[in-house]
């Protein structure tokens, strides 16, 4: 039984991993225009510790710029969304400057992000789905 799990969290991380890495690839590659944060605030984390209400919290920020002319509003800060203890996610959000870049997809300008996945994110993400597969072959074999 543990070794299913370990399988299937293992396939899960590394699943998650390439899909951020191929992500933060073209999300670098995107074309940058200049855009001005409006709002930064801090809330409860919408992805992680559901079961916790109130123990992660997330930097939110909503920021415009403009592509081609038109006016374009975002929210998102990168593909992935990162929480943090109160304190840290207010630093976080702190340290966004009032004027920003913001990465935008050449086909549909209104979805943009203000920074691609960081490689260390996927790295980890990447080295626990290859210890979980590893742990979950190592304890089949020595039963």
């Amino acid at each position: 039984m543990l070794q299913i799990l370990l399988f299937l969290v293992g396939a899960a991380a590394i699943a998650a991993g390439s899909r951020a890495l191929f992500i933060s690839r073209n999300v670098r590659r995107w074309p940058v225009a200049p855009g001005r944060i409006v709002e930064k605030s801090v809330g409860a984390s919408t992805t992680t510790g559901a079961s916790r209400p109130g123990r992660y919290f997330e930097p939110r920020v909503t920021y415009t710029y403009i592509v081609g002319g038109k006016s374009y509003t975002g929210r998102r800060i990168s593909p992935v969304t990162d929480a943090y203890g109160e304190e840290q996610a207010k630093r976080v959000v702190a340290r966004f400057p009032d004027k920003i870049d913001v990465r935008y997809d050449p086909q549909d300008p209104a979805n943009a992000y203000l920074r691609p996945v960081s490689y260390g994110s996927i790295t980890v993400m990447l080295l626990a789905g290859i210890a979980c597969l590893f742990a979950a072959v190592f304890s089949l074999f020595t039963r």
